[in-house]
């Protein structure tokens, strides 16, 4: 049964080839491997493109490489630009791969044309109110006296999603994080916080049939917002609804890249006055297809050595105490699992996954007051010019009942943690 099958996708890898062109002698196989004892599924893989010509030989001109796996099908894959030159810097994919095993992956080069089109996994929106109609924006740039501008964004900032999870950033200057329930695969973000007329209305806030915004932030941080600890005070990165000037003299949103495995985005801010110091902050913002996460890359521009960043979980509706921050092979654990949806009737676990090398500990923040309120505030020390990551995960029950069991998402999320500390290797 084996040697047939082994048959009927040798004709079919071989029938994909001639059909684009190429013969088994134009590909190179490369390996993907898990050592882990973990089974997964989209798994996250990337290769660059160095990487890549040194494996293949030098890229045939006017051609980009298709990943295909051994019985022809082409793997769903997007080639990303990262740095804005015009040629990509980076292939990515995601694969289901067992537990300490390997897979074999075929490389050829065809034409743009040839590449197939691929299921949206992920996406990113940046909505904007123009000339009384909301649309789409690659980069916006806004200055310190643009406040209040609440009314002029879909969804107050970019929002993006994958298949598992959503999530949006108030970009109108209090650049705190809420939190998308899913119970649809199918992305949703595009059309939602408009009226049928077109213009900006909060939709979100009511249960649709893609799920809806589930998360009180208020004056938190949210789900994985930024602050700065200045003479022992958590100083916020933005403002609150009450101020009429932002601390940030500019912020700009930048779309990289929106894949169907893939979204990228980045958010610039410059002369962050913070007493008598100013600093610059880049925050780019990965997601992938098929994961409860997202990643968060922190670059630091500061005047002094070091300093401590605080990021922050909204804890408003959370009457549980911390689940465990013992530290998962690199990563130290801030979560929280109750019904602290909006009206408090469905579970729902959030987490932040931090870099235990950074992590000082973690402080309450009060329940009212004008700062910073109902946030658990993980403190990190960071360095001038040095960059940091860490991930914010999301777990409701409405997406999987399993969510409703404290037990259950405790053991989610290191497994998470796990994976995400042991990617998956292409050689």
């Amino acid at each position: 049964m084996k040697k047939r099958s082994f048959v009927i996708y040798s004709v079919l890898f071989a029938s994909f080839l001639a059909f684009i062109g190429c013969s088994q002698q134009d590909t190179t196989t490369l390996m993907v491997t898990n050592t882990s004892e973990l089974d997964r599924t989209d798994a996250p893989v990337s290769i660059t493109r160095e990487k890549l010509v040194q494996k293949t030989g030098e890229i045939p001109s006017g051609k980009i490489p298709l990943f295909i796996f051994d019985d022809g099908t082409p793997i769903p894959q997007q080639q990303d630009d990262l740095d804005g030159d015009g040629e990509w810097d980076e292939i990515a994919f995601v694969i289901d791969i067992p537990a300490q095993s390997q897979t074999p992956l075929s490389v050829t080069y065809v034409s743009p044309d040839e590449i197939p089109s691929f299921t949206a996994r992920t996406n990113v929106r940046m909505g904007v109110l123009r000339d009384s109609a909301v649309v789409a924006v690659d980069r916006l740039t806004l200055d310190a006296d643009e406040l209040p501008v609440q009314l002029k964004f879909q969804m107050d900032g970019p929002a993006w999603e994958n298949d598992k999870i959503g999530f949006r950033h108030y970009i109108d200057g209090r650049n705190a994080r809420d939190f998308f329930g899913k119970k649809s695969p199918e992305m949703a973000l595009d059309t939602v916080g408009i009226s049928s007329e077109g213009l900006v209305q909060d939709t979100y806030h009511v249960m649709r049939d893609w799920g809806r915004d589930i998360l009180s932030v208020g004056n938190s941080l949210g789900a994985g917002g930024l602050a700065i600890l200045h003479n022992d005070e958590p100083i916020r990165l933005g403002i609150t609804f009450d101020d009429e000037r932002n601390n940030i003299e500019t912020t700009t949103y930048r779309l990289i890249k929106k894949g169907p495995v893939r979204s990228i985005f980045e958010l610039k801010y410059e002369d962050w006055h913070v007493g008598d110091q100013s600093y610059d902050l880049t925050n780019t913002v990965t997601i992938w297809a098929g994961q409860h996460w997202f990643k968060n890359d922190i670059i630091f521009h500061s005047p002094q050595p070091s300093d401590t960043l605080i990021v922050g979980l909204v804890n408003s509706n959370n009457d549980e105490p911390l689940l465990p921050t013992d530290p998962i092979e690199g990563l130290v654990p801030i979560a929280t699992h109750d019904q602290q949806n909006y009206d408090r009737d469905q579970y729902l676990g959030l987490a932040l996954l931090l870099p235990e090398s950074n992590y000082i500990e973690y402080v309450t923040a009060p329940d009212i007051g004008t700062g910073i309120t109902t946030s658990f505030n993980a403190l990190l020390e960071v360095k001038n010019e040095t960059s940091i990551s860490f991930y914010t995960l999301g777990a409701w029950e409405l997406a999987d009942s399993n969510f409703t069991d404290r037990n259950y998402f405790q053991q989610f999320l290191t497994t998470n943690a796990r994976k995400i500390s042991n990617p998956v290797s292409l050689e």
